[in-house]
């Protein structure tokens, strides 16, 4: 190969720069592939935290509707792990069609995937073990601190918890009760009553129903689709639920740190 100016010089400089470029994308993508991953295996290891725990930054945060909000690195790992002896009794996480799309200084990017995840679940109602297919989608914000790729934000977006036994086509979601939120999907701009007197066998309630002394309350949602809606009474953000249901316990011995002397709530919606 001969070059014979220095233009010729100036477009192999720039298309070795462009290569280098897209190499560099290439294997950025692959690495948070690869954190996708990871987290799904750690989470099928029952929420472990130790393996959870080095794939958020510090100031991450985890949502989901029904669940609440993880704050911090220690927040995601121990909630999680507080969900999976809750909740999630066994899983088999299927992460699919991953998408990455990189912000302009490369630093950052934003992620979606599928998820379709076989999980054992207690019954709503008897508390035993049953079999469930979980479906929905993953938004994320990725970051790279020290030459690797983190979390730093995760938000799954539920589409169904259906138990095997009957479908989705039957029963798309678990029964609402005192100890877990209903998932109704809402229209933006119409009014719904929440039940505050505990009467009301679905949220939203019909308010005819409502007693004296604890009148149905109405409501609204500014977005429209699926919702969960408080059924405990203890959602900080009622009518919505924020995961205060969970009950949910930090075990910071398994990070081997103490608890925080000013720790607010451990899950906020």
């Amino acid at each position: 190969m001969s070059v014979d100016t220095p233009g010729d010089m100036a477009d192999i400089a720039a298309e070795l720069a462009a290569l280098r470029a897209q190499v560099e994308r290439l294997t950025a993508k692959d690495a948070i592939a690869d954190l996708v991953t990871t987290y799904a295996r750690s989470c099928d290891v029952g929420n472990d935290p130790v393996l959870l725990r080095p794939l958020f930054t510090d100031d991450a945060t985890w949502t989901c509707k029904g669940f609440g909000t993880f704050v911090g690195g220690d927040g995601c790992a121990l909630g999680l792990k507080a969900v999976a002896g809750e909740k999630i009794w066994w899983s088999l996480h299927n992460m699919i069609s991953v998408q990455i799309t990189f912000d302009e200084g490369g630093e950052e990017a934003t992620g979606f995937w599928y998820l379709w995840e076989a999980a054992t679940l207690p019954n709503e109602h008897s508390g035993e073990a049953e079999a469930y297919w979980i479906g929905g989608t993953y938004d994320a914000r990725f970051r790279r601190e020290g030459g690797k790729w983190l979390f730093s934000k995760v938000e799954l977006k539920l589409n169904m918890a259906s138990p095997i036994a009957q479908g989705w086509v039957k029963k798309r979601w678990p029964d609402g009760t005192r100890k877990q939120p209903h998932f109704v999907e809402l229209q933006s701009g119409e009014t719904y009553h929440w039940c505050k007197c505990g009467k009301a066998e679905t949220q939203p309630c019909d308010p005819a129903h409502m007693c004296g002394k604890s009148p149905a309350v109405p409501f609204s949602v500014e977005e429209g689709g699926l919702q969960a809606i408080c059924g405990c009474g203890y959602s900080r953000t009622k009518p919505l639920c924020d995961g205060s249901h969970l009950n949910l316990r930090y075990d910071w011995s398994l990070l081997g740190k103490s608890p925080p002397e000013q720790a607010g709530p451990e899950t906020v919606a």
